[in-house]
């Protein structure tokens, strides 16, 4: 399936950015696995989704994208559990999120974004992961993936050119 961008997540960022993209005309599809804490804005949770849905966006809702194929500093499709065809874009959006949404992957040793294989910010030392006091900031909500200026999302160190992280974004 062709389109001008493939934005993967449907929360907030993920919404915001497609409709923006819908308003300007370009051919949006946006992978949605499940429903975020943003669809309580809305009268019914997939409220949103359904909105652009109805403005001329692809919504695969219940999907999840599973891995991206890049070649020469560029992504070139993303595969989806549910598509048999991959989805195929001038430009990519990341916005899954962190931990709770499971756009980051962790084991005892390391952190992972699981799509495209993306650098993660994060202290190798799990026992600063996290504050023992439950109500302190938890150092692990800082953890994401590693972007140029521009918001290029970087893997092994070299910026995509046309995969873009949005949401929480810090220039730390």
């Amino acid at each position: 399936m062709r389109f001008d961008v493939v934005i993967i997540g449907g929360g907030w960022a993920g919404c915001s950015a497609a409709e923006k993209l819908v308003e300007a005309g370009r051919k949006v599809c946006i992978v949605s696995e499940g429903l975020s804490l943003s669809a309580v804005k809305y009268d019914s949770p997939y409220a949103r989704l359904a909105a652009l849905q109805k403005q001329g966006a692809v919504v695969l809702r219940g999907d999840r994208a599973v891995c991206g194929k890049i070649e020469d500093g560029k992504v070139v499709e993303v595969r989806t559990r549910n598509q048999d065809e991959p989805l195929v874009a001038d430009e990519y959006i990341l916005a899954t999120g962190k931990f709770f949404s499971r756009g980051l992957l962790s084991d005892k040793d390391h952190v992972w974004e699981p799509v495209f294989g993306a650098d993660v910010d994060y202290d190798p030392d799990r026992t600063k992961w996290y504050d023992p006091d439950f109500d302190a900031p938890q150092p692990f909500m800082k953890f994401g993936v590693k972007t140029d200026a521009e918001g290029h999302v970087l893997v092994e160190g070299r910026a995509i050119v046309n995969l873009t992280a949005v949401g929480d974004i810090r220039n730390d």
